[in-house]
């Protein structure tokens, strides 16, 4: 099915659906929806941490050394 059909199709639904459905289809929809949108520029530099960390350039922590470092700055 293509996205045009899908769409033609929800819409039906929706047009019939009382309150209970409709926020339900909400709760479905918006998270997707107000994803976050990075700028060019943030692209560009997540691309550059990426392709530092790939090649050993940049250094990765564990989840573990992250939360000691955490806990070792609030003192």
């Amino acid at each position: 099915m293509k996205s045009i059909e899908l769409k033609q199709e929800i819409h039906g639904y929706i047009e019939q659906a009382d309150d209970k459905v409709l926020k339900a289809i909400r709760t479905l929809v918006k998270p997707s929806i107000e994803q976050v949108q990075l700028t060019k520029e943030q692209k560009v530099e997540l691309k550059k941490r990426k392709k530092d960390h790939l090649s050993g350039k940049s250094r990765s922590y564990t989840w573990e050394e992250t939360k000691a470092m955490i806990k070792s700055r609030k003192k």
